[in-house]
């Protein structure tokens, strides 16, 4: 029996869901805002969704989808076309590696590891935008955005739970630690 148009169309959004959840997320943290420091403080929703998805859906989440959200958020930010993407590959690499130590853990040594993992990646583009501009940039940014990422940990993460629980839980695949 063949599955109509409208199963494919759902089944392939459903798969796609995450990606889109976080360009969604993406697209919200560009919204002009104007208050002193909001050029600094504005979180890293794309780094939270890459290392959330890798952790808890690995399946729908893949290397693909990890390249694709940094196209998108170097686009719209103000970076060279490829820091987006290798930051969000190494979020990536860093969450399978050590994600057995946390993914059935507590949420607060999840967000721990992601609290460790994110300062090694905003660490990563620090370096990466120092060369491009051949100065070193100053860490007061980064560290903000750093802490406003963090801080904001929870409020992502949570809201990727109700999209897993709501819409991706009946065909939920889980990693088991090797």
């Amino acid at each position: 029996m063949e599955d109509s148009f409208s199963d494919i169309l759902k089944d392939y959004v459903k798969k796609m869901l995450p990606l889109l959840c976080a360009i969604g997320l993406i697209l919200l943290m560009y919204i002009p805002i104007r208050f002193p420091l909001s050029k600094f403080l504005r979180p890293d929703t794309a780094m939270i969704c890459v290392y959330f998805w890798t952790l808890y859906r690995r399946d729908l989440f893949g290397p693909i989808s990890v390249a694709v959200l940094g196209i998108v958020a170097d686009s719209l930010g103000a970076v060279p076309l490829g820091v987006n993407m290798f930051v969000f590959i190494s979020v990536y690499v860093l969450a399978i590696t050590f994600g057995i130590y946390v993914n059935t853990k507590p949420f607060a040594i999840s967000w721990i590891g992601f609290a460790l993992i994110s300062l090694v990646a905003f660490l990563i583009k620090w370096l990466l935008m120092s060369v491009y501009y051949s100065n070193f940039l100053p860490l007061t940014g980064v560290l903000l955005g750093y802490v406003a990422t963090v801080l904001l940990y929870p409020l992502v993460a949570r809201l990727n739970v109700v999209i897993q629980n709501r819409f991706l839980a009946t065909d939920e695949v889980i990693y088991e630690q090797r």
